[in-house]
């Protein structure tokens, strides 16, 4: 069977998270980025992680994690400037032209699906974090650098 990412794509949902594209529609939301971490060998949680960049300048990251039920992932503060580093590596690295990362397979041992969206329109790529290929290379350093609340890994118990 070919791989095809689907749990990587349905994640976000399993979570209990709403679908990103009306999370970025959602009043007074410019944009949002999701990083989702799917992790093939099981010892640690999946874990999706939104930033949302609003039009009054605040920006707020919200991390759901598998295994933890809450009534709504919290919401968390963020500053400008990891935002804006890692905005100006997407748009360096012309993330809104990319495909998936090539020869992606079930033998991964983890895959990150990174979506950007700001009103209807949605772009994803899906990478391997631990393959280092450029351009995917140099967006993941830029997450793991500048975001790394989007990314912590939490074991499973």
């Amino acid at each position: 069977m070919p791989f095809d990412g689907t749990d990587v794509y349905q994640l976000a949902g399993s979570l209990g998270l709403p679908e990103l594209e009306r999370a970025a529609r959602e009043p007074g939301v410019m944009s949002a980025l999701e990083v989702s971490a799917y992790y093939a060998e099981r010892r640690l949680r999946h874990s999706v992680a939104r930033i949302f960049e609003y039009q009054l300048g605040d920006i707020e990251l919200q991390v759901a994690y598998e295994g933890v039920r809450l009534e709504a992932a919290p919401r968390i503060s963020l500053d400008n400037e990891p935002m804006e580093k890692v905005n100006a590596v997407l748009l360096a690295v012309k993330f809104g032209t990319l495909d998936h990362q090539p020869n992606l397979s079930h033998d991964e041992r983890s895959l990150w699906l990174i979506r950007q969206a700001a009103g209807s329109h949605t772009h994803g790529v899906m990478v391997a974090p631990d393959r280092p290929e450029p351009p995917y290379s140099t967006i993941v350093n830029a997450i793991d650098d500048w975001l790394p609340a989007a990314i912590r890994e939490i074991p499973l118990r």
